[in-house]
This record gives C-alpha cells, structure tokens and sequence, in this order.
C-alpha cells in the first residue's frame, strides 16, 4: 500500500540497536461497506512512523446486566441437594405452602437470589500512545510539527468537492501496528500492542511550551513536543478462536 504522505520521526535511528521498534499510523478512508472494511485497500492517506511511546494502554470494557434468566427460580436442580430439597419439598407440601402461611417469613427464610450478571454487550476498545519528542535538527523539528498537525487534522471530517455547503466526509480509519525494524528476533507485535483493530481517532493532545521549558530549536520551534493520541476501534470486537477480530472481519472469514 502507497501512502500519499509518509511522515517519520527519528529516521537515521530506526533500524539500529538504540531504537530497534517502531509504531505505524495508517489512515485509510472510511468505507461504509462491511464486506471492505476487513481489507486494507487503497493507498492511505497519511502513514506516520513514530518510536515505541512512553505510554501504550489498550483499554477493554465489557458490559452487564444484573437479571434472571432462570425463569423457573430453578424448578429442578440436578445435583444431589437439589434433588433432595425437591423429594423433601414434594412430601411435605413444599416451599410454596410455607410462603402462604407465612412460616416462611416468620422464620426469616427468604428466596434464592437467581440474579446473574447477563452479557449486555462489549464496549468498544480504547488505544492511548503518548511520546515526547524531541528533534535533534532543524529537518527532525520539521517533522514534528508536521506529524502533530497531521494527527490533529485527521481526526476532523474533510470537505467535499462538491457539496462544501451540505456534507463532509467521514473522518479516516487508521490501522495500527508495531514493527520490528531490526531488533532481536523473537519480536511479538501483540505483546506490545495488544493487536489493536481498525479505528478511529478520538483524542489529540498536543503540548508544546512548558515541556522543553520554553527553549526552542534555531528554526525557532519548540524544542520538545508532548502528544497523546487516543483512539477508539470502528467496530465491536469478537473473540474468534482465541484472538480479537472485528465483526467485518469475523464475516470475511477471520
């Protein structure tokens, strides 16, 4: 895939023994269509090459519901006390007699709780990066900057060519990884990123003055930059056999 714009932080050190991972930002556009969403097609529109950051957090959050799906309250237990709660309910005129003539309450007894957590459906997960870069040139400075912009520029809907005064277009859909680019062997992407699924970008600090404490490069920008990025995946991930697939890609065979 060929990216109209490729922006990289650190170039001259990707590759060596100080800095051997790196993390790629792939934004494509969006595509309405499921049946595409599971294919990384077309060229992207900005691809920005950045060190393993500070922070990296993959964020899971899954929903329920207190309730009872047991609508019977158990009428028939299988295992052993079951059984006998139920022969000795039965010879005797069981629980319900009890409850009626208020034996029940006058002993304190009250029904089983059959509450159970219900599954009520996963959140969609969260992916946070943090860095603070700091250029060693005039020509790294450069980058910076221009990575900071795209990062924020590419989390907005675009114009459209023809319909400026009623639409926009849906913001890109960014693909993540982690990439060994010339580090020890045995390098394992997932353990690092938590393989995150395609997604969007919802957050976008960016903090020039106050961290380099105020000094600036001779082009006269700042000489560090703080960026957090969070982003949040398009689709509801699904367990398929052991790993995390989206539901566009669970459908294309994932």
């Amino acid at each position: 895939m060929t990216a109209l714009k490729t922006l990289k932080f650190g170039l001259e050190k990707f590759g060596d023994l100080d800095q051997p991972y790196m993390m790629t930002f792939s934004a494509v556009k969006y595509l309405n269509k499921q049946a595409l969403r599971g294919l990384n097609v077309g060229s992207s529109l900005v691809e920005i090459h950045l060190p393993l950051p500070m922070e990296l957090k993959a964020q899971n959050s899954i929903k329920y519901q207190s309730g009872q799906t047991e609508t019977t309250g158990g009428l028939f237990d299988p295992t052993i006390a079951g059984v006998g709660e139920s022969v000795k309910s039965w010879l005797t005129g069981g629980s319900w007699w009890k409850d009626m003539s208020g034996y029940s309450a006058l002993m304190g007894k009250r029904p089983m709780d059959e509450r159970d957590s219900i599954f009520r459906g996963a959140g969609f997960r969260r992916h946070t990066y943090s860095w603070v870069l700091i250029p060693k040139s005039n020509a790294e400075a450069n980058i910076v900057q221009k990575i900071a912009m795209a990062f924020q520029v590419s989390g907005y809907p675009s114009r459209t060519a023809l319909e400026t005064y009623s639409r926009v277009i849906h913001p890109p859909v960014w693909h993540i990884k982690a990439i060994n680019a010339g580090g020890p062997t045995g390098f394992d992407e997932k353990a690092w990123t938590m393989n995150p699924l395609p997604s969007v970008l919802e957050t976008c600090d960016v903090q020039t003055s106050g961290v380099g404490g105020g000094m600036y490069t001779k082009s006269g920008r700042p000489a560090a930059t703080k960026i957090d990025i969070g982003f949040v995946e398009l689709e509801p991930a699904i367990n398929s056999g052991g790993k995390l697939v989206s539901r566009s890609q669970l459908r294309m065979g994932g």
